[in-house]
């Protein structure tokens, strides 16, 4: 859910540290009370959702005066439009959800103002009352939050604390500290002066990045990483390893519970991990300039079906989140990569083991498929183009030969 309206001329970055505690661990006396918190919010936070998107009025005022005499003052900021923590401000943009009203995130979670800080290594929970729960933070968790904060300084750092417990798995309590930062949105630097950083999503092999340079008369290219995902194919073949193995009696609940697990590939860790190493590289190479990025996302219907369908749209979301958090001027605009930069002629693609070579019949140009859009960026931002191929390609002898007689002496 969203909170408050943001202000204009602002964006705002936000970064998320989820911790498990087992409940069995916890004091009972204090998690009992939680869980009589949840049910209240849970059943206040319904009505004013639902009152909110059918406007009824009297409904909202119902809520906000159940919220007085059931919660303490300290999660009543969930309700209060001018709160950072208000959790209904996008109410009317919302999809009717097609489940029951319990299952809503909103009304899952706590979402508290001065209800929860660090103290000694821990983080307490106030339950109203005079009661708090205390939960031990990890001293890694600890370092993470400060090293989050330096990253942003000297902009001050808004700290959220949600708590969620689910009553179809009641054995754990899901814990997230929540940070973000407010600042103003970046504008976009001189080309000449900046760090360029492309990415291709729409990439056979993955993700796909460009870094260069260029001071108007010459553009220079850096680095051209390519970050391959996790091999899915794999993962299933272990799956079925261990399902055989499970079928022939050899330990057949660890061998079933480890195949369930390979079969269940999640990339969005792999998509976040990939993401942090392209703004990592970007601020390395950087040198005092300034950044400017494009992530070239392809459409959602370019890549149904495919086994890449999520890992790269979910590229688009990370990339927006982190440049807001660092301030980093980024754009989201798709470039041809079947199109001759130079003359606008339709590429032909040639496959090898490891490439897929764009080349135009026209004028000779010839580079890997993945950095033909990376040309094209360049044209339209007003700079010179790099020397391609952007690395070194062995072409086959077939295509060398074509090659050259279309433009003899062409590079190999």
């Amino acid at each position: 859910m969203g909170s408050k309206k943001r202000k204009r001329g602002l964006v705002e970055g936000f970064r998320v540290l989820t911790l498990l505690y087992r409940v069995s661990e916890l004091p009972a006396g204090a998690f009992q009370r939680l869980v009589e918190l949840f049910k209240a919010y849970r059943a206040v936070a319904a009505l004013y959702f639902w009152s909110k998107r059918l406007n009824i009025e009297e409904g909202v005022e119902l809520a906000l005066e159940r919220a007085r005499q059931l919660l303490p003052s300290y999660y009543r900021h969930a309700f209060d439009e001018r709160s950072q923590v208000y959790q209904f401000g996008e109410v009317g943009k919302m999809r009717r959800p097609r489940k029951i009203v319990l299952q809503l995130p909103l009304v899952e979670a706590l979402h508290p103002n001065c209800g929860a800080y660090i103290e000694d290594n821990k983080l307490i929970v106030r339950l109203g009352n005079g009661e708090r729960l205390e939960l031990p933070l990890p001293e890694r968790a600890l370092r993470w939050l400060q090293e989050k904060e330096r990253e942003v300084a000297p902009l001050k750092v808004a700290k959220i604390v949600r708590i969620q417990w689910r009553e179809d798995r009641p054995e754990y309590l899901k814990v997230q500290i929540v940070l973000r930062v407010e600042r103003q949105k970046p504008v976009m630097p001189d080309p000449k002066s900046a760090l360029l950083v492309y990415v291709d999503a729409n990439s056979d092999y993955g993700i796909v990045a460009v870094y260069a340079v260029s001071d108007g008369s010459e553009t220079r290219v850096l680095e051209t990483p390519k970050l391959k995902p996790p091999n899915r194919g794999r993962r299933l073949m272990e799956a079925a390893r261990r399902k055989h193995a499970a079928a022939q009696g050899r330990k057949p609940s660890v061998n079933y519970a480890l195949a369930r697990l390979s079969e269940r590939f999640d990339s969005r860790g792999w998509v976040k991990s990939a993401a942090a190493r392209i703004f990592k590289k970007a601020f390395q190479r950087a040198s005092g300039r300034s950044l400017m990025m494009n992530f070239d996302i392809p459409d959602p219907e370019s890549v149904k079906n495919s086994s890449l369908q999520k890992t790269l749209i979910s590229l688009r979301k990370v990339a927006d989140n982190l440049a807001k958090w660092f301030g980093v001027y980024a754009t989201f605009e798709c470039y041809p990569s079947t199109v001759c930069p130079y003359c606008g002629s339709k590429l032909e693609i040639a496959y090898t083991r490891r490439t897929r070579i764009a080349y135009c019949t026209k004028c000779g140009f010839y580079d890997d498929r993945d950095y033909v859009p990376f040309y094209h960026w360049c044209k339209a931002l007003g700079l010179p183009m790099p020397k391609w191929p952007l690395q070194r390609i062995e072409l086959p002898e077939e295509l060398r030969r074509k090659l050259n007689t279309v433009r003899p002496g062409s590079p190999g």
